[in-house]
């Protein structure tokens, strides 16, 4: 499986297998200018924590903005 997601010019991207990640990442460097980051921590507000297994994503800085905004 790969899924990726695509805003304006950021593309972030994951696979179940790494051939996959690789030869899809390989793809797209030929065709656009890019670098690649290797972990994300926070995209469009959203935290991010990757572990070896699993991904959790919260809105953790986000909830506590709002709450610090209207008291």
């Amino acid at each position: 499986m790969l899924i990726f997601q695509v805003y304006v010019d950021d593309i972030i991207f994951g696979s179940t297998n790494e051939n996959i990640r690789k030869k899809y990442f390989d793809f797209i460097h030929n065709e656009f200018e890019m670098s690649m980051m290797r972990k994300i921590n926070i995209f469009f507000g959203l935290q991010i924590k990757q572990q070896t297994d699993e991904i959790f994503t919260s809105q953790e800085k986000y909830i506590k903005d709002l709450l610090k905004k209207f008291k």
